[in-house]
């Protein structure tokens, strides 16, 4: 008899709700994702002699580390 009790706890249990929430992508993080891809891009094209940051000045040829720094702090911001 009490293994016939013990089979029919489990039909007592209450049913549990999970509820799922999904990351949404923030316009900062569209954003550093551009702006690591420009960097790599400006990389790139600067061994090609092609200078994506003309308008910089003598400080394009930093363009690319600014560019992907710039791009990783606004990834891994978080505006919660």
């Amino acid at each position: 008899m009490s293994t016939n009790k013990q089979l029919n706890k489990g039909n007592n249990m209450k049913k549990a709700m999970v509820i799922r929430e999904e990351e949404k992508t923030s316009v900062t993080q569209i954003l550093g994702g551009l702006m690591i891809g420009f960097a790599a891009i400006d990389f790139i094209t600067s061994f090609a002699g092609i200078n994506l940051t003309p308008f910089l000045g003598s400080a394009s040829r930093f363009s690319p580390i600014v560019f992907g720094l710039i791009g990783s702090a606004l990834l891994n911001s978080n505006s919660k």
